[in-house]
């Protein structure tokens, strides 16, 4: 799902990339991707929030650490 200002290209690009055998790791990655397509200025851990619901429907907020992680995995 995508909300927002460029909600339609966020979703096709979304749907174009979804895989039930996706891995979390690659679901962030693609989510972030997505993010960046629309983001005007730099996506920072300070400025960008990431949460997750799992399979037992346990609600997860990333930290800051943790979001900074996969922004330096994507340069």
């Amino acid at each position: 799902m995508a909300v927002g200002e460029n909600h339609k290209n966020a979703k096709e690009f979304l749907e174009k990339r979804y895989n039930p055998d996706l891995l979390l790791e690659d679901v962030i990655h693609t989510a972030l991707l997505t993010l960046k397509e629309g983001f005007e200025g730099e996506m920072t851990s300070k400025n960008i929030e990431i949460a997750y619901i799992d399979k037992k429907r346990k609600f997860t907020v990333l930290t800051p650490a943790e979001i900074q992680d996969y922004l330096d995995q994507m340069e």
